[in-house]
């Protein structure tokens, strides 16, 4: 499989002045990945409105309302390329991720999804252990993200990668986004470059730091203490590291943990940026994320 190149045409569309994505350029990216306990993506080969899982039918509203009551985020995707013999899904928690090639969506409903993590529950499901990414094109919720995620997706697909593109993740000013699953590590200003070297790191069990918006098991506090220690440790596999924060809303300090026992202290601050949209279109609103002041042992 050859590594997709950058496409000249997300240059332009990505510098637009009044796009969310250019009026956000100089914000950081950790700590901006949507923190969930799961994820479950359900195939859905037609179009998706703003409230993708809509298009599921009646079944949406049962379904949405259980996996949400479970702290887990729904997606749907789709691939062009791929001739339909049954609707695929994906269910990925705490690093391993099942998979169903054939399922009614009404189904899963009934599942017990507090308890997911118990792979018997799961009706006929498999285990699934290679890397998946999933490029947000939603059009419907933001035109960033069709813009500038469709090149990318198209491109990994072109290049024979295991890409899909899915419904809204959260973060439109940072488009292109993806979700990999099953780590769960969500990314941000991708093009089909770096997506290409993002899926070839998770291949060998590394995580694509350049790129990396946290990891979404995590609060956005631990995402950016999490990322600060990996790029100060080069860390490079995609281990996952224990997080503690104590502190305030102005300041705080994350105890971080590495599962051979090596251990940091990450000193956080809350920062504010300039005004501007969370979306295209929408009212300008004063950005505050945390920042990372200093990582020691």
């Amino acid at each position: 499989m050859s590594r997709p190149t950058s496409r000249s045409v997300l240059g332009p569309l990505r510098n637009d002045p009044a796009s969310c994505s250019a009026r956000s350029a100089a914000e950081p990216l950790p700590g901006t990945a949507p923190h969930t306990k799961g994820w479950l993506v359900l195939e859905h080969p037609g179009p998706y409105g703003r409230a993708a899982a809509d298009a599921l039918g009646p079944g949406a509203t049962p379904l949405r309302e259980a996996v949400r009551e479970a702290g887990i985020t729904l997606l749907l995707a789709r691939k062009p390329t791929r001739s339909q013999t049954g609707r695929r899904a994906w269910f990925a928690h705490a690093g391993r991720m099942i998979t169903w090639d054939d399922i009614d969506p009404c189904d899963l409903i009934d599942v017990d999804w507090r308890h997911a993590v118990a792979e018997s529950s799961m009706p006929s499901a498999s285990r699934h252990g290679g890397p998946i990414l999933f490029v947000c094109t939603n059009g419907k919720r933001d035109a960033c993200c069709a813009r500038l995620g469709r090149p990318v997706v198209d491109a990994l697909i072109h290049a024979g990668l295991p890409a899909w593109e899915c419904s809204h993740i959260g973060g439109h000013r940072l488009a292109p986004t993806a979700v990999l699953l099953p780590l769960g590590s969500v990314h941000g200003r991708l093009d089909p470059s770096t997506a290409g070297e993002l899926l070839e790191a998770a291949g060998s069990g590394r995580t694509h730091l350049p790129t990396l918006r946290g990891l979404s098991h995590l609060a956005p506090d631990a995402q950016v203490a999490d990322i600060a220690v990996r790029r100060h440790a080069a860390i490079a596999d995609d281990v996952l590291l224990d997080v503690a924060t104590t502190g305030n809303e102005v300041a705080r300090t994350c105890a971080v943990t590495h599962p051979d026992g090596r251990a940091w202290s990450v000193a956080l601050r809350r920062m504010v940026g300039t005004p501007r949209p969370e979306s295209c279109g929408k009212d300008a609103v004063v950005p505050e994320w945390w920042s990372a002041e200093s990582v020691s042992p």
